[in-house]
């Protein structure tokens, strides 16, 4: 990483809008920012365009689902079952629809553990929803930051960040408050003050009110166990990957990777034919996504809420990247 120290005047350089108060920190120059939706949706835009099908509001159902030592018969709730009434405006399957897989991967975040009880008998851990608060403003030159900013951290967590999105929006957050609820998002006053206050004593110039652009929670999936909960069960051909917090982002790769090699050792070939052609690596499509500032276009002129990327529409729903495609600021500039 290439991680040194620095002092206070090499700060002041690297950042100056940065209050003059910082006596040092930590220099990490390959750190960098990316917006979280559309790295997530260009694994599923590339993922389709290799033979995966997605299935949207598909609520697995442990009760109707069944095992047969080799494949896994899996059920889907019927829409009378879904939780809200937009699951069921969404819904795009029938309530009989089955699935046949050899493998299953349970990957329900925040549910992870009752999907891991009801499906597979017992779970390792128990989930722990921590929510997170942040705040949005605009920045302009004399409150624009260039790398992110964090505290020290902890070993309970990085603590609050300041950072600038790629939309020119400074961001601040999040926090680590531990709830019972799993889908509580609502926005705590308080904690928006506090958030506010940390803002400006980081950027003397920045004023919160007039810059203020937009404010979200969000719930990390986190457990009662410290580490990622990625366990393989071959017998059951069952594996969990649970308890991937937002770091879980960054090792993504590494991840996806250690999972699908626990998936091929308990899974046979899927293509019949020849085993050395089986055996070679099958060559993976990656075409590019459309250009950022064309899907900003097209997400305006559709004005659903929903960006059509390679003929599928994606409903836009990280906080950042609706704050700034709605702006149209940054890197969402049409200029």
């Amino acid at each position: 990483t290439h991680a040194k120290r620095i002092d206070s005047s090499h700060v002041s350089d690297l950042e100056p809008n940065l209050a003059p108060s910082c006596r040092g920190a930590v220099h990490i120059p390959g750190e960098v920012v990316l917006d979280p939706f559309v790295y997530s949706i260009a694994l599923a835009v590339h993922a389709r365009e290799n033979g995966a099908e997605i299935f949207t509001e598909f609520e697995f159902d442990p009760e109707a689902s069944s095992f047969d030592g080799e494949y896994w018969n899996v059920a889907r709730k019927s829409k009378s079952e879904l939780k809200s009434s937009e699951e069921k405006k969404e819904a795009d399957l029938e309530p009989d629809v089955e699935m046949r897989a050899r493998v299953i991967v349970n990957a329900a975040g925040l549910w992870s553990d009752i999907v891991q009880q009801k499906g597979h008998g017992t779970s390792k851990w128990t989930a722990k929803p921590r929510r997170g608060q942040y705040r949005i403003y605009s920045s302009k030159h004399s409150t624009s930051i260039q790398h992110p900013i964090q505290p020290i951290p902890t070993q309970r967590t990085k603590g609050i960040f300041v950072f600038s999105s790629l939309y020119d929006q400074i961001v601040v957050g999040p926090t680590a408050l531990d709830q019972d609820s799993k889908t509580d998002r609502s926005i705590d006053t308080q904690v928006a003050d506090e958030l506010d206050a940390h803002a400006r004593r980081l950027i003397p110039g920045l004023d919160t009110d007039k810059s203020y652009v937009g404010e979200y929670v969000g719930i990390r999936p986190g457990t009662d166990k410290r580490d990622y909960q990625i366990h393989l069960f071959p017998t059951e051909h069952w594996i969990a990957v649970a308890g991937i917090r937002s770091t879980g982002l960054t090792a993504s790769l590494g991840i996806g990777n250690y999972v699908v090699r626990n998936l091929q050792s308990i899974a046979e070939p899927c293509c019949d034919g020849d085993n050395d052609s089986n055996n070679k690596e099958r060559a993976i499509s990656t075409t590019p996504l459309p250009s950022l500032t064309s899907m900003v276009e097209n997400y305006h002129e559709r004005n659903d809420g929903y960006v059509e990327i390679h003929g599928h529409a994606y409903k836009v729903t990280h906080p950042l990247t609706k704050l700034g495609w709605g702006k149209r600021s940054g890197l969402a500039s049409s200029k």
